[in-house]
């Protein structure tokens, strides 16, 4: 098959519904929460570091505000071209913006439901379908956006390494997140890579104990096999996660500019890259308490105030998880994802 062709993909049947938005879990943002809040206790122990802090976001400048949110809102508008790149493969040309939708949508899904991103990723999949996408297109779309995530997250990583050992700054805390993320990626990619493959036996029992995973593994093994031998689709794929990547580096440099602290963006981006590599190997929701100190500690590493550091990352998140969750808890609601149950 050519490259670039665009493949036929026969429609197959429609993908089951994630599980269901349940209020049981929201017991899973407790430690985290508590370790975000023990951090700040012991980064403002005195009632003048206290006032330091909201005196920093009281003077936070809008316009630089401003800049974080349109670096945000790019890095959702580049995922979306990101499956699009992929469902053009199989001739369909969906709306970028409709997909930047799904996902605001999934970030909402996987920080709310415990099925380690399988939710998050039957979320887009179905949204996909609900776009002319073929269940194997759909879960094609998600499987190149995972892989080119952990590519890309190596390669930036192994230069952010060279970075600080080319200034020797590569601290115990930075080796063993390295250790722990080498772990992660020789799991997850060839575990993924190999439930694409042809099954002759069916599913056993053991994958309904996470909900969604037997659906996704049926349509993993739906996925047509030259969008995955696709060099210069992956290629693509993880250029635009680096994209994703650089943009939230340069949301970071904007928030600590807001607050009259700057950086430059080599510094911003190793500082972010390293606290998304804590957040990855963590399994708590957003990496709330894990994401914030790696953060920090970073760069407190490149001499930047501990109270204007502290300022900034929670600024960060903010753009990054707790203004958008809300938002694509609504857009859950509008497109009838399983409701919430109480029990």
């Amino acid at each position: 098959m050519r490259t670039g062709a665009a493949l036929e993909v026969t429609p197959k049947e429609e993908l089951p519904a994630p599980p269901p938005l349940t209020g049981r879990k929201r017991w899973r943002w407790v430690p985290g929460v508590l370790l975000l809040a023990a951090f700040l206790l012991f980064v403002l122990q005195r009632p003048s570091e206290e006032r330091q802090l909201g005196q920093l976001f009281l003077q936070a400048r809008p316009a630089w505000l401003l800049v974080a949110l349109g670096l945000q809102v790019s890095t959702y508008v580049i995922t979306a071209f990101l499956w699009k790149r992929v469902l053009m493969r199989t001739g369909l040309h969906p709306p970028v913006f409709a997909l930047a939708r799904l996902a605001l949508m999934k970030l909402a899904f996987d920080q709310l439901v415990p099925s380690g991103g399988i939710g998050g990723s039957l979320v887009v999949a179905r949204g996909l379908r609900k776009r002319g996408a073929s269940a194997g297109a759909a879960a094609a779309s998600v499987l190149v956006a995972t892989l080119s995530l952990y590519a890309a997250q190596a390669l930036a990583l192994g230069l952010s390494i060279l970075f600080l050992w080319s200034r020797h700054q590569v601290t115990e805390l930075v080796r063993w997140l390295v250790i722990a993320f080498a772990a992660v990626l020789a799991i997850v990619p060839v575990a993924l890579l190999l439930l694409t493959r042809p099954r002759k036996q069916p599913l056993g029992p053991w994958t309904r104990r996470v909900p969604g995973l037997e659906a996704l593994l049926r349509a993993l093994a739906e996925v047509p096999p030259g969008l995955l031998r696709n060099p210069r689709l992956l290629a693509e794929a993880t250029l635009c996660t680096l994209g994703v990547f650089l943009l939230d580096a340069g949301t970071l440099a904007a928030t600590l500019r807001a607050i009259g602290q700057s950086i430059p963006l080599d510094s911003a981006m190793v500082s972010y890259l390293i606290a998304s590599v804590a957040e990855t190997v963590s399994i708590l929701p957003g990496g709330v308490g894990t994401f914030e100190p790696a953060a920090v500690g970073m760069l407190s590493l490149f001499h930047v105030p501990v109270e204007a550091a502290l300022a900034g990352v929670l600024l960060l998140r903010g753009f990054t998880l707790w203004l958008p969750l809300p938002v694509g808890l609504l857009l859950l609601k509008w497109n009838g994802t399983p409701k919430q149950q109480t029990g």
